[in-house]
């Protein structure tokens, strides 16, 4: 029998004890993972590399503890020795390695990994998923680079010391008349809660609301219960006219998910109980930062729930027949990637949205971008470009009617947001829109009504919208994207309707229309004009555009049994006195056979040509001369 030396034995029994060694404080460091406590395992890993420096396990492990507490220029040094000891270790790491060099900004390098990455990963079924979201990478890196060559478009957005505090103040949402923004804050004095996870200025979410006096902002105004609670409250959205309201709140007894959408009318002055906004809506995972449209009938938002392209996607939701809200739709992989878009945002056109994301090209962690719904779909999404895009996370960009531009950046403090104002090129900002607004009220006290609000296409008669003025002031506000004519009518109960027509071609400018609506009352003699009822010039025919105001009195005296009218035609004072009698005369007969063929009893209709015997404004002038050239209805019994 062969003897062995002393020597080996003792060479193999320091091997034994040197191998044993390094796995044991290797095992030491997973044991600290596995609780939590990784600057203990970052501890355990260097020493168990120290005793063996070709230890892989111990540095991949060290990697992903780095990576965990985003120490950026750590995880690539692991990760590269790792490369080193064992290059097919786990191909992971080029990922890894990648991600780290594009929060360095070093996109040459970062491009280099992403490479080996794609070279080294399997063609199988089980690694597509990895192999897209490596090619979204590489197109980052690739288009990133141009665009952070490009010069500045516009000014430095600045912050507002109005708005922020020490705490973090962020999703800043402003109306489309740009006099109120809402945000949300986690600074204290608000519905303050701690617990053991909250940061050293964390007090919770809770929704302020600031108004624009002059050119500055006022001290900024904690919205009271029941919209702000002892739970998270934030990331505000509202109707144009400011009278419906969603937004989030999270970990509320009985809830759908984490964090859901709530939504919420005022009533006078007043917030309703907000509601949850259900499963239909609402997942099981995070829904968060809603943005309405200012008709009230399209929600988009963000949700962490499966199905998406990536982390967060952003979705919507539409109303349907019922005016129930109708299930989530994905906005498609034109807008999401397979990382994370946020912070929404519907601009008052209704067609152009802002959002921030992490997925598409940009200056360096979260960027804004903006999309437009053309044609059924959304374009590509575009690049806000230099300096409203930093280095910094940079989110919920929000923008009036008029173009004031307000979002939320990291690029002060990384640890932190503020609020900030921002300049946007013309091109870049939305569709031109009109402001109607003004104040519903009874023409006899003057005193506000609670009215239904219609806006229709004035040539198709489609429904656009369906608003109410306030029950207590009576305001109401409407938002027009350029492009179209509408009609914008006034109903209540026991009142003759009120219309007006608004023509607004593409070319239209931004403009903020006061129009205040005194609706008659319904009794005998009651006396209004019709203003979206139009002829041919010089002709007795109704254009098409006339349909929908004739629609509506069609409707009023149906529901009306007992009235019976008389339809006045009134012509300008250009031309003979008794061309425009006869003229005048054949218009209200044109409007008494529609109605007939419409459903109502010629016995309670009478036609009335009174020419240009009644003039209501001066005939001197284009303007008055429109205004003399009008259809009334007076009602004769009731």
């Amino acid at each position: 029998m062969r003897r062995i030396s002393y020597s080996f034995i003792l060479t193999l029994c320091t091997f034994l004890a040197f191998s044993q060694a390094h796995k044991e404080v290797y095992n030491q460091g997973m044991q600290a993972i596995k609780f939590g406590k990784y600057e203990m395992a970052i501890e355990k890993f260097q020493e168990a590399l120290k005793i063996n420096p070709q230890y892989a396990d111990a540095w991949y492990y060290l990697g992903k503890t780095y990576d965990h507490l985003n120490m950026v220029e750590e995880t690539i040094m692991a990760y590269r020795n790792l490369e080193q000891v064992d290059s097919d270790y786990n191909i992971g790491i080029y990922y890894d390695i990648a991600k780290a060099y594009i929060e360095q900004d070093n996109l040459r390098s970062a491009r280099i990994y992403i490479k080996r990455y794609l070279e080294k990963a399997p063609k199988s079924p089980k690694s597509a998923k990895l192999i897209h979201l490596a090619l979204n990478r590489l197109n980052y890196v690739d288009i990133s680079a141009e665009l952070r060559e490009m010069e500045p478009n516009t000014s430095e957005p600045t912050p507002i010391a109005a708005l922020n505090s020490v705490s973090g103040d962020y999703m800043p949402q402003v109306n489309p008349t740009g006099n109120r923004l809402y945000f949300t804050s986690v600074r204290k004095g608000g519905f303050d809660f701690k617990d053991q996870n909250s940061a050293e200025l964390d007090f919770g979410e809770d929704i302020y609301v600031s108004k624009l006096v002059g050119d500055q902002w006022s001290t900024p105004e904690l919205l009271p219960k029941p919209i702000n609670s002892m739970a998270n409250d934030f990331g505000s959205s509202f109707t144009g006219d400011g009278q419906t309201m969603v937004y989030v709140r999270c970990d509320e007894n009985g809830a759908i998910g984490s964090c859901d959408l709530y939504i919420t009318q005022l009533i006078g002055n007043t917030w309703s109980e907000p509601e949850n906004m259900g499963n239909v809506v609402n997942s099981e995972d995070w829904e968060s930062q809603p943005t309405i449209n200012s008709d009230g009938n399209k929600i988009i938002f963000t949700s962490l729930r499966a199905g998406g392209y990536g982390a967060s996607d952003l979705y919507m939701i539409e109303k349907n027949h019922l005016g129930l809200w109708g299930v989530p739709q994905n906005l498609g992989s034109i807008v999401n990637t397979p990382l994370s878009e946020n912070s929404p945002f519907l601009a008052a056109d209704g067609k152009t949205l802002y959002f921030s994301s992490t997925g598409h090209p940009g200056m360096g962690g979260a960027d804004i971008f903006y999309t437009v719904f053309e044609n059924g779909k959304w374009s590509t999404p575009k690049n806000l470009g230099k300096p409203i895009n930093s280095r910094g996370n940079d989110t919920n960009f929000s923008i009036s009617a008029s173009g004031n531009a307000y979002l939320a950046s990291s690029r002060l403090d990384e640890n932190n947001f503020d609020i900030f104002k921002a300049e946007l090129p013309d091109e870049l900002k939305p569709k031109p829109t009109i402001v109607v607004q003004g104040v519903v009220s009874n023409s006899e006290d003057n005193k506000p009504l609670s009215a239904l609000v219609l806006i229709e296409d004035l040539n198709s008669g489609e429904l656009i919208a369906t608003n109410k003025s306030n029950e207590a002031t009576g305001e109401y506000l409407v938002v027009l994207p350029a492009g179209r004519d509408y009609s914008v009518s006034a109903n209540a109960e026991g009142f003759f309707f009120y219309s007006q027509s608004f023509e607004l071609p593409k070319d239209t400018t931004y403009a903020e229309i006061t129009n205040n609506i005194a609706l008659e009352p319904i009794r005998k003699g009651t006396k209004v004009v019709l203003n979206n009822i139009f002829f041919e010039v010089g002709k007795a025919e109704l254009k098409p555009i006339s349909y929908v105001e004739l629609n509506k009195a069609v409707t009023l005296m149906k529901n009306n049994r007992t009235m019976k009218i008389e339809v006045g035609g009134h012509t300008d004072s250009q031309g003979a006195d008794a061309t425009n009698l006869s003229l005048s005369q054949k218009r209200a007969q044109s409007v008494v056979e529609f109605m007939v063929l419409a459903g109502i009893e010629r016995e309670r209709l009478v036609a009335k040509g009174y020419g240009e015997t009644v003039p209501i404004a001066d005939n001197n002038t284009a303007e008055g001369r429109a205004k003399n050239r009008r259809t009334e209805f007076v009602i004769v019994e009731f």
